[in-house]
C-alpha cells in the first residue's frame, strides 16, 4: 500500500470535512441528541445497586457503536457516492487497484473518526457527567485491530452496489445490526467470536473500561477475525467488480 496513497485520501477527507463543516458538525449534533435520548430514557429504568455500572457500559457502548457504524460505512458510501455523481469509473483507473484505494480511504475515515469519536466522548461524559476513567490509547489500538473486520463487511456491500446499485435497505440492517454486534460476548473463544468486530468489542470492553489484564490469546483472536473478514470482503468485492464489468454496470446507476 502506497503511503502517497494514504496521504492524499487523508487530505482529500480532511477537505471534504472542511468544505462541507454544516453537515459534519450537524452529524456531530445528531449523534450527541441522539445519544443524551437514549441515556436519560435509559437511566430512569436502571436499578440504584448497578445503575452507575449500567450507564458506563452505555456510555462504552455507544462509542463502539460510534466507531462501528463509521469504519463499516466508509467504503459503501465511497461506492455510492461516487457512482451517483459520475466518477466511479476515475476510481477502476487508479495504478495501484481500485481495492487498495478503498482500503486507503477506509484508513483515513478511519483516523479522522477516532479525532472525531475523542470529541465525541468527553462532550458525552461531560454532557451527562458519567466520566469512565478509560486509557484512550489501549482503546484505539484495539479499534484499530478489529476495524479490518468491518472494512471488510463494507467491502461486501460495495461489491453488492457494484452490481445492484442501491443498497440502502441492507445496508441500514447492517447498521442496525451492529448495535448488537457491539453488545455481545466474543471472549474467551465461543460461537459468538467468529462474528465480524463481536471478538473487538469483548476485548475492549475487558481491557479498557473493566480493566482486566491483557490476554494475548484474545488478541490474536481479534487479528484472526480481522484478517478473515477483510478477506472475505476483497473476495467478495472482486466477484462483484467482475460480474459489474462483463454486464458493464460500472458507470451506470
Amino acid at each position: 500500500m502506497k503511503l502517497h496513497l494514504i496521504t492524499n485520501e487523508l487530505r482529500l477527507a480532511w477537505l471534504e470535512m472542511r468544505q462541507y463543516w454544516f453537515e459534519t458538525v450537524s452529524a456531530m449534533i445528531f449523534i450527541l441528541v441522539m445519544f443524551i435520548a437514549l441515556f436519560y430514557g435509559i437511566k430512569g429504568f436502571v436499578l440504584e445497586d448497578d445503575g452507575a455500572q449500567s450507564l458506563d457500559g452505555l456510555v462504552f457502548g455507544f462509542l463502539l457503536w460510534t466507531f462501528a457504524s463509521g469504519a463499516y460505512g466508509s467504503i459503501t458510501k465511497s461506492v455510492v457516492e461516487d457512482t451517483q455523481r459520475g466518477y466511479i469509473e476515475h476510481l477502476f483507473l487508479c495504478p495501484e487497484g481500485v481495492v487498495r484505494l478503498l482500503l486507503c480511504r477506509a484508513l483515513a475515515d478511519v483516523l479522522f473518526s477516532l479525532a472525531i469519536l475523542t470529541v465525541v466522548t468527553y462532550l458525552v461524559m461531560w454532557l451527562t457527567n458519567t466520566w469512565l476513567g478509560i486509557n484512550l490509547l489501549q482503546f484505539y489500538a484495539v479499534l484499530l485491530l478489529a476495524a479490518p473486520s468491518l472494512v471488510g463487511l463494507g467491502l461486501i456491500i460495495a461489491g453488492f452496489a457494484l452490481v445492484f446499485k442501491k443498497v440502502e435497505t441492507i445496508g441500514a440492517f447492517l447498521s442496525i445490526g451492529l448495535m448488537g454486534l457491539v453488545a455481545l460476548d466474543g471472549l474467551p473463544l465461543n460461537p459468538l467470536t467468529f462474528l465480524p468486530f463481536v471478538p473487538g468489542a469483548s476485548l475492549a470492553r475487558d481491557w479498557v473500561l473493566n480493566g482486566q489484564p491483557l490476554d494475548y490469546l484474545s488478541l490474536l483472536i481479534v487479528a484472526l477475525n480481522s484478517a478473515v473478514y477483510l478477506a472475505i470482503g476483497m473476495k467478495v468485492f472482486a466477484v462483484g467488480e467482475k460480474a459489474a464489468k462483463q454486464r458493464n454496470l460500472i458507470g451506470q446507476y
